[in-house]
């Protein structure tokens, strides 16, 4: 049935707000949009939704983010692990006792904990990495679209053959319910050069979403080039690789991942916490996405992104929770308005707004259907109730506030209410 939902502000990505705006939703989709004037005179006798001084903004884009450890604090609670890490590869090593003893089911119940946080938050899509490969079924039944990328690493080579053998039967259903299935090979540090070539090949030839951790920390940084420092010393020897420590590259992570044919524009990089200037320009030339994390960066003390200069140049910039391991919530509106704050104006209002939804979508590959209220893609949509009058030249600087996700009063995925 159709139906027009009108409010007093649509906010749609990279436009300017519709004053007593309106969307006309068939099918699931969205047929028009513009004033409710407009959209009442072109379809007259259809159904009228009226929000009132409420507004209506597209779905958010969770570029990144692990929702198999949203229980991740109650876990830590219940291994009597509550004190704090003190670096990088202090959490590292924290987040594998943890997980250690874990039966799958609480994976399983875990990740369903983390959808239907999502979805509470006004998120629409997600780019999910899970280490769990077979937990992904629970994605069948949800709202959710985006990428589910299915996460590998490893330096044993015997070690490898399986889990390559395992994560290609994992990929042969392409999808589970709207969501792709993708690659994700951890990071420059926990996978072996062969095998990081081989899956970005493969990613390439078959067209898979692929995303990769990347430059986000200094330990990986050094650990990359020189093959050295807490990596090395604790994290190999921990989890038993003392015997599998590369040998140094003299390169980057940055350089290091070009040299394996890891920047494509197809594998949607995360972190990017230390890059010089020259790496900038090399991300931007390759076309290359970026999901920025700051939440969990501030959280780790691993440093601060170049937002500014990574803008400037031109990189594709999205946002990410990253997980509740490193993260306070899965809200994709606590995430802008931390990263306004965080960045220090190098990102404005707008700009933080289009990342959160255009050019999150863009990232995922699925801008055809969510990233904006615009006739034709999908009828995604939030309405937002503020506490207090937002004025129309006013409502990007609200949209980056602590507030919005407190504000939320209805979500819908392709024309259904979720709340």
């Amino acid at each position: 049935m159709d139906c027009i939902y009108t409010a007093k502000l649509l906010v749609s990505s990279d436009a300017p707000p519709v004053e007593g705006g309106a969307l006309l939703v068939h099918a699931g989709r969205i047929a028009a949009t513009g004033t409710c004037h407009q959209v009442r005179r072109n379809y007259p006798g259809v159904e009228v939704v009226d929000f009132g001084d409420a507004l209506l903004v597209p779905l958010l884009i969770n570029a990144h983010t692990h929702l198999e450890l949203t229980d991740f604090p109650q876990w830590a609670i219940d291994a009597e692990e509550e004190a704090p890490p003190r670096d990088f590869v202090d959490w590292m090593l924290r987040l594998i006792r943890i997980k250690k003893n874990l039966q799958e089911d609480r994976y399983r119940i875990s990740l369903q904990h983390g959808i239907d946080q999502s979805v509470a938050a006004g998120t629409g899509a997600v780019g999910d990495i899970l280490a769990h490969h077979a937990v992904r079924s629970l994605y069948q039944d949800s709202p959710l679209l985006g990428s589910l990328f299915l996460e590998t690493l490893g330096q044993d080579p015997a070690v490898i053959c399986r889990l390559n053998d395992r994560l290609y039967e994992a990929l042969e259903g392409e999808t589970v319910g709207s969501v792709e299935l993708g690659i994700s090979p951890h990071s420059p540090y926990t996978i072996s050069q062969d095998y990081l070539r081989r899956l970005y090949s493969r990613c390439q030839s078959d067209k898979l979403p692929c995303t990769t951790h990347l430059a986000e920390s200094p330990e990986e940084v050094e650990f990359v080039e020189r093959s050295q420092g807490a990596l090395a010393r604790r994290f190999y020897s921990y989890i038993g690789w003392e015997n599998f420590v590369p040998q140094p590259s003299g390169l980057r992570p940055v350089e290091y991942l070009h040299q394996q044919g890891g920047l494509f524009p197809g594998n949607l990089l995360v972190h990017g916490v230390h890059l010089n200037d020259a790496e900038i320009d090399l991300l931007a030339e390759k076309q290359m996405r970026l999901a920025l994390c700051p939440r969990s960066n501030a959280r780790l003390n691993v440093g601060k992104a170049p937002a500014g200069k990574l803008h400037q140049a031109g990189v594709k910039l999205t946002l990410g929770t990253d997980s509740l391991a490193s993260c306070d919530s899965l809200s994709i509106w606590d995430e802008m308005a931390f990263a306004h704050h965080w960045f220090d104006a190098q990102l404005d209002a707008p700009t933080l707004f289009h990342m959160a939804t255009r050019g999150g979508a863009e990232s995922l590959g699925i801008a055809k259907d969510l990233g904006a209220l615009e006739a034709g893609r999908a009828a995604g949509f939030q309405v937002l109730r503020p506490k207090t009058t937002v004025a129309v030249s006013e409502v990007f600087d609200y949209l980056v506030t602590s507030h919005c996700t407190d504000d939320i009063a209805q979500i819908y995925h392709f024309g259904q209410p979720q709340l």
